[in-house]
């Protein structure tokens, strides 16, 4: 008698939100094998789950599926229900749970930086990826505002369906301009979106180049949601002062930034950000490398084209 051929099975982390009669997926990823870094892993989303008042669950199953399906088993049998309900919290595509492919041995390290601005001036938003023991610090920031401001991100990078870097990541909030001072308590949320980008840029989640010539103010549910920052019409002013042409806010306050002098595109979320900034919607209506070419670039101002196209007139 031939044996029946074994199908590898792989630990997986499920995240989402148990009504008691439903439940919600948020995320669904391998564990790491190193134990260690399944530990650290552990125990950063078990206080982000905690933080969102959700649910973490662990299933050893051969695809992320069939995890999915016996954590559902688990919650019906807990719930008494014979019929418990399951949405896909993460996107409205056709896939009901999005399989994620493991990690390689390192993680991406790296570099991003975008400028953003609140209620008090103009602000260069850097992120650095690192090696190290996974972290995340905020430097720049009033120091109250610092450990609100790391909760919000983290838990709406997690929330929106990304994975937080496994590696020591460092935050740079720096002051652009005459007179910059730290973000005051009131209004450093309105660098929360910029915050999340640069993070995920520079971990290799985000393409680097997406974020060329991007300006944005918003502030950073708990969901991932893009939520309007106290005196955003401020901010968007202080933007707008040095020359910005486009800036990203959130969907809500489109009217108010409008008013304030810049071209508004609004983003409810943290993935909508994303969209816009693959697709260089960002990016002045001039800009001659977007309408020729679908490669990354730096944007081109109304006074200077960007270097892509500077090379390309050379060259003719």
């Amino acid at each position: 008698m031939n044996p029946q051929p074994t199908t590898e099975q792989a630990e997986f982390i499920i995240i989402g939100k148990d009504t008691g009669g439903s439940f919600t997926l948020w995320d669904v990823c391998p564990a790491p094998a190193d134990p260690v870094r399944r530990a650290v892993m552990l125990e950063e989303a078990g206080v982000d789950v905690h933080d969102a008042m959700g649910e973490l669950l662990i299933e050893r199953a051969a695809t992320a599926h069939d995890a999915v399906r016996q954590a559902l088993g688990v919650l019906r049998e807990r719930a008494g229900l014979p019929h418990y309900s399951y949405r896909d919290g993460r996107s409205s595509g056709a896939a009901p749970v999005p399989v994620r492919q493991p990690a390689g041995e390192g993680e991406p390290y790296g570099q991003a930086s975008v400028r953003g601005a609140t209620k008090d001036g103009v602000f260069r938003v850097t992120a650095t990826a690192l090696p190290g023991v996974p972290s995340f610090s905020v430097r720049g920031l009033a120091e109250r505002s610092t450990p609100e401001t790391r909760d919000r991100v983290r838990a709406g990078v997690i929330n929106n369906g990304w994975r937080w870097p496994m590696c020591s990541v460092l935050a740079d909030v720096t002051p652009l301009g005459e007179g910059g001072h730290a973000a005051g308590v009131a209004g450093a949320s309105a660098l929360d979106l910029a915050i999340a980008c640069t993070v995920l840029a520079a971990a290799g989640q985000l393409s680097g180049p997406w974020l060329d010539g991007a300006l944005m103010v918003g502030e950073l549910g708990l969901d991932g949601a893009v939520r309007v920052p106290r005196d955003l019409p401020g901010a968007v002013r202080a933007l707008v002062a040095p020359g910005a042409v486009t800036v990203l806010v959130p969907a809500a306050g489109v009217s108010d930034a409008s008013l304030a002098g810049a071209r508004a595109i609004g983003v409810r979320s943290l993935n909508e950000t994303a969209d816009v900034l693959a697709g260089h919607r960002h990016h002045p209506a001039g800009c001659a490398h977007c309408r020729h070419s679908a490669a990354p670039h730096e944007p081109c101002a109304p006074s200077a084209l960007c270097s892509a196209c500077q090379e390309k007139r050379r060259a003719q």
